[in-house]
């Protein structure tokens, strides 16, 4: 899920390996591109995956979808609903699925939004009413109190969801069971759990300045780990002005949040959670690695004299004005090498004047197989079903189309917008994205908040990080409690 493949290249790249040694170099590439120009332009029709759905004729229902609506101007809902087209990639590939599926199955397109991001206490209102009051819910961990009260459907039992499917991201579904229940997962219909998907960006002139090395490569090869992070960041920091202070003006080698302390780890192989043999969360804090990971991870986003800590700085900058006239400004001038952020940050930076790479989380070591990066479930829209769904054939159908087609059309549209920026006019950056959406961790802490455990590595960030074991232990017999109540009540129905 959420790949774009570059067709044409990899055609031309594969034809002319395969292309005959006796003919020229120039006749090879005539060749292989006129080829590739004719097999591209056959092959999206020939084996394009359709999802398996029945004909219908929905008599111009309108199927509506309960969103965080506009109330953030960086989580802002805009996936659902486009009334017209207005040239704007995301816009026009909503507007264009949503006709599309309104032609085949004969329904409508409603948003419905809550006033202030959280359209959990408008679902509660509305399935505990036995009101068939919207169709679908996109939330994220807000959503939990649904969950554990019963009020969402498994969405394995809603007709023509198939969820093995590529237009949902396997790991969301793997991650986010218990028991063999899914409640929430990702789909390609939305673009929020996207921009919810950590990263590194980085300063491409200051990395040079710097001579940190080629990071994309490192990537690639496997040696881009935390040491080599941890190096980086200590060696960007800097007093510009020279008065003795460091601030918001000067020089940082990365800029950081409580939550990216467990990004972190996670990205070193750390859960807070993990899973039993029988789709059973299992508490996995205090371990040796979880303690050694995390003292690398506050090394980096927890040292003040080389990481511009937004906390820092709330009370200076207050509300939404901390990120944009401090954390993104000092970034978007050139004056911090990192930025640590959900991918949401990439197209503020359209206007940035120095151009800007993006990396996934480093690993733990080489000899970690995999990168890992964390999708924060609070700023992510899940799809979620809510049990008053008067139709669930319906519903199945219509979200079934909707992640299929966005497949196609919204999440290539979202590569695009995202690559089209400063951020990204090299085919490097376009193949850090595949890795790190291919690679998306979620945690079930972060969905259901279990005893603090998630957030104990964050809230130790600042201050008391000689207190992890300790705390660690402290904290087990509350958190193992609230999820056996959870999980009680999952298992109730």
């Amino acid at each position: 899920m959420k790949h774009c493949k570059h067709i044409t290249a990899m055609l031309l790249a594969a034809l002319l390996l395969m292309s005959g040694c006796g003919e020229t170099a120039t006749e090879n590439t005539e060749t292989a591109a006129e080829t590739a120009a004719d097999v591209v332009e056959t092959t999206p029709e020939e084996t394009k995956l359709l999802p398996d759905l029945p004909e219908a004729d929905y008599e111009g229902y309108s199927f509506r979808l309960l969103t965080k609506g506009l109330y953030n101007v960086h989580w802002r809902s805009i996936d659902a609903v486009a009334e017209e087209l207005t040239g704007e990639p995301i816009n026009d590939a909503v507007f264009n699925r949503n006709t599309y599926i309104s032609e085949t199955f004969n329904v409508k397109f409603e948003e419905m939004t809550h006033s202030d991001m959280n359209p959990t206490p408008l679902a509660q209102k509305l399935i505990q009413a036995g009101e068939d009051g919207f169709d679908v819910l996109l939330h994220g961990n807000q959503a939990n109190s649904l969950i554990t009260g019963g009020m969402l459907l498994d969405l394995h039992t809603i007709p023509y969801m198939d969820l093995t499917k590529p237009w949902y991201d396997q790991n969301a579904n793997a991650s986010l069971s218990i028991g063999g229940m899914l409640h929430v997962t990702a789909g390609d219909m939305t673009t929020m759990d996207n921009n919810a998907t950590w990263c590194l960006q980085f300063n491409k002139a200051l990395a040079e300045d710097l001579n940190i090395g080629d990071m994309y490569a490192m990537v690639q090869e496997g040696t881009w780990t935390i040491d080599v992070l941890m190096a980086a960041v200590e060696q960007a920091s800097q007093d510009l002005n020279g008065d003795g202070t460091h601030d918001e003006f000067d020089q940082w080698g990365i800029e950081g949040e409580a939550f990216n302390t467990m990004a972190l780890m996670m990205g070193s192989g750390i859960q807070a959670f993990e899973k039993d043999a029988d789709d059973m969360p299992v508490l996995a804090i205090g371990t040796e690695h979880y303690i050694n990971t995390f003292q690398k991870a506050v090394a980096i986003n927890g040292n003040m004299d080389t990481c511009l800590y937004v906390d820092n700085y709330t009370s200076k900058y207050p509300g939404d004005a901390v990120w944009s006239d401090c954390m993104d400004k000092c970034f978007a001038e050139g004056r911090s090498l990192f930025n640590f952020a959900g991918l949401n940050r990439v197209t503020l930076f359209r206007e940035m004047e120095t151009d800007f790479g993006i990396l996934p989380i480093p690993k733990w070591d080489e000899a970690q197989e995999e990168y890992r990066n964390v999708v924060s479930l609070y700023c992510a829209a899940l799809i979620c079903v809510p049990k008053t769904a008067g139709n669930t054939e319906r519903t199945g159908v219509i979200l079934e189309a909707l992640n299929a087609e966005s497949m196609y059309t919204l999440t290539p549209a979202y590569y695009d917008v995202t690559l089209k920026t400063k951020t990204a006019r090299d085919e490097e950056s376009s193949a850090m994205l595949d890795i790190i959406f291919g690679s998306r961790v979620y945690d079930l802490g972060n969905m259901y908040g279990w005893g603090g455990a998630f957030d104990l590595p964050g809230s130790l960030t600042k201050s008391g990080a000689d207190q992890i074991a300790s705390r660690s232990e402290t904290i087990k017999k509350s958190t193992e409690s609230a999820m056996q109540k959870t999980l009680d009540a999952i298992m109730e129905g």
